[in-house]
């Protein structure tokens, strides 16, 4: 019956109308496997069929995960994903109410919350490393993989992102942007490789953008090409660039930086673009409350986040104070 289960629904999206990831659909099954060889297995031997799963079953997974985190062998990030793949279960088999907040489930919140505000500043800038002479370095051995960090450090790409940018087909006017023109003559549609397919397009508006976009076009095989080495696959374009950034120490154990902390410096400087200030992590001052919303939100729909909250990672968290779960939300009609 769960393979059944898995085969119907595994492929959709937890509540959105599209598919998954073939990651995430197998991190999902392998969750599921695991979920009733627990609950089957010795000293439980529950003889459940799947869509039996009850809240009593999930009050003995989640008192697994609380001793786990608790012994230091399971973290918040962990538990989070796992009660995420958990939720979406009982979706699949038509109790999509069976289950309380998570916070009912833990008798200490630091188990399963995760903070994702950053205390450390990952730009290039503050580890001292001078970005345009790095990619000088990586052009002299591969102009593919310079060109990738060229666009992630003009445009604040993904990893994945610049790999799979085409520089000929994904430059779009204005009018076809949807866009009046003001900003920007030309801009950047990014949508390939981008998280959850959400598109969004990047104003060439500086030198930097626009020398970024020329050299890409240069390296380009042909005009229906990605910037990476055409004979390549994905997945091994994806592997070489790792390994080109390997080889000039682009790593934490090498430069101290990665290729995303030159997204992390992009963000940094719309934050003070907009602000006047560098953003908490980077010891910049406070600025005004309703600045800093606008900033944050700005900044996360530029980088391709669905949420404010994301910038936390990028410039660490707008003081707030965090709380507990209401217990009146505990009790057996929760949600």
């Amino acid at each position: 019956m769960l393979n059944l289960l898995l085969r119907e629904h595994n492929w959709r999206h937890s509540s959105k109308h599209k598919g998954v990831s073939h990651k995430t659909m197998a991190e999902r099954q392998r969750f599921c496997h695991w979920l009733f060889d627990f609950l089957r297995q010795p000293p439980l031997q529950f003889k459940l069929d799947p869509r039996s799963f009850s809240g009593r079953h999930a009050e003995v997974v989640t008192a697994h995960w609380q001793s786990e985190a608790k012994a230091g062998r399971m973290s918040p990030a962990t538990i989070q994903t796992y009660f995420s793949f958990l939720k979406t279960f009982t979706v699949w088999i038509g109790k999509p109410r069976l289950l309380r907040p998570i916070g009912c489930y833990f008798d200490d919140a630091r188990l399963y919350q995760r903070s994702l505000a950053t205390g450390v500043d990952k730009s290039w800038r503050a580890q001292g490393v001078e970005a345009d002479a790095v990619i000088r370095m990586v052009e002299a051995h591969d102009v593919h993989a310079a060109a990738s960090l060229k666009l992630m450090q003009a445009f604040h790409l993904r990893f994945k992102e610049s790999v799979m940018l085409r520089p000929h087909e994904d430059v779009v006017t204005a009018a076809q942007a949807g866009k009046d023109g003001e900003l920007a003559a030309f801009y950047l549609d990014t949508h390939r490789g981008t998280k959850g397919g959400r598109e969004r397009m990047v104003a060439i508006n500086t030198a930097q953008r626009l020398a970024a976009i020329d050299y890409a076009r240069r390296v380009t095989v042909g005009v229906h090409e990605s910037v990476s080495d055409p004979r390549l696959t994905l997945q091994q374009a994806m592997r070489h660039l790792r390994y080109v950034m390997e080889r000039h120490g682009i790593t934490r154990a090498g430069l101290g930086v990665t290729p995303h902390g030159l997204r992390h410096q992009g963000a940094a400087d719309g934050y003070e673009a907009i602000t006047g200030q560098r953003p908490p992590v980077a010891g910049g001052a406070p600025v005004d409350p309703d600045l800093d919303h606008q900033a944050r939100q700005q900044i996360a729909e530029h980088l391709g986040h669905g949420r404010k909250q994301i910038t936390n990672a990028y410039f660490g968290k707008t003081p707030r104070s965090a709380t507990q779960p209401n217990r009146r939300d505990c009790g057996p009609n929760a949600l």
